[in-house]
């Protein structure tokens, strides 16, 4: 279900219910990455993965476990060979958390065959993104209430390195819980440079993740007019947080997926967010700060409502 809000483009590209990747990318082709690549949302009404959902629908990991993902080991060994024996792996994140080597064992098989189904669908979905690959896939079993609307923001919003700003980012959510997920989306980066001018610094630098971090800093996005989503079990969303902004109002459990691919690969190269945004600055009547680090330091001592409220509920998280 999508309340759209006219006072917002209507940036969502419904797709018709099939049971296969394949059969979503015979039926829409390039249209998909086309979208995608324009900021828009891709609203996947079927997910086609098989695994033990049930199983996962009696699981919540704790809040400081609120992203855990690939990055953080959960699909290396549980079980490890010492000399000519084998052992319970003490280090790795699930070793103590379900109380029983069977079950860690089961969530770790069930973790792996999902992961495996949903890298090979994102290959079917985007096949011409040939140098896709895995950024992090994240295992959100967490209870997660209103956000607040933010872009995404990397490392506390250090200046991107080069590498970084040379790569397409590719996003899916999962919503693997019996209830739906509720989600909210505005205006992609460009339009928020533009209708919030004057509320923001006069000079930006040409750096994504510095003036995503500086937006939410200066606390400009949480009164925008916002479309609403609620998606269901086994549905998704594709969308790039980088350049749209968003919000979790919320969910319960939900897998996130993040890959990326050289922008040689993208339909339209010349689209790359971060190659188009010295551009949208200057049309939006920014001066484009030559030292990015400079304009990252500078507001460094600032706590935008994002940040704000996800360190307040990791503290509390810890405190209990």
């Amino acid at each position: 279900m999508i309340e759209r809000n006219p006072a917002l483009p209507d940036h969502f590209l419904v797709l018709e219910r099939h049971e296969s990747f394949g059969e979503y990318a015979r039926a829409y082709g390039d249209r998909l990455a086309e979208h995608y690549e324009r900021h828009g949302v891709i609203v996947v009404p079927h997910v086609p993965i098989a695994f033990d959902r049930d199983f996962l629908d009696t699981l919540t990991f704790p809040p400081q476990w609120k992203k855990i993902g690939t990055i953080n080991g959960i699909e290396q060994p549980l079980v490890v060979r010492q000399g000519q024996g084998f052992a319970f792996s003490e280090t790795h994140p699930f070793a103590r958390a379900l109380g029983s080597i069977k079950a860690a064992l089961y969530l770790q098989q069930q973790i792996f065959a999902f992961n495996a189904q949903l890298r090979h669908g994102m290959s079917v979905l985007f096949p011409r993104y040939l140098s896709l690959r895995e950024g992090n896939i994240t295992w959100r079993l967490t209870e997660t209430r209103e956000e607040g609307m933010h872009f995404d923001v990397f490392h506390a919003g250090a200046p991107l390195p080069p590498k970084g700003r040379s790569l397409h980012r590719l996003k899916i959510f999962i919503n693997i819980d019996d209830l739906p997920r509720e989600w909210r989306t505005s205006l992609d980066m460009p339009g928020v440079l533009k209708a919030r001018r004057g509320r923001l610094p006069d000079e930006l630098p040409d750096d994504m993740n510095v003036v995503a971090d500086v937006i939410d800093k200066f606390g400009v996005l949480k009164d925008l007019p916002a479309h609403t989503l609620l998606y269901p079990a086994m549905s998704a969303v594709i969308a790039n947080g980088e350049t749209l902004a968003h919000e979790v109002v919320y969910g319960r459990r939900v897998v996130g997926g993040e890959f990326m691919c050289r922008k040689e690969d993208m339909l339209a190269p010349q689209r790359l967010s971060h190659d188009c945004l010295r551009a949208w600055l200057e049309a939006a009547g920014y001066a484009v700060a030559a030292d990015a680090a400079a304009v990252a330091a500078k507001y460094a001592h600032l706590k935008g409502s994002y940040r704000r409220i996800q360190e307040e509920r990791a503290a509390a998280a810890d405190a209990a």
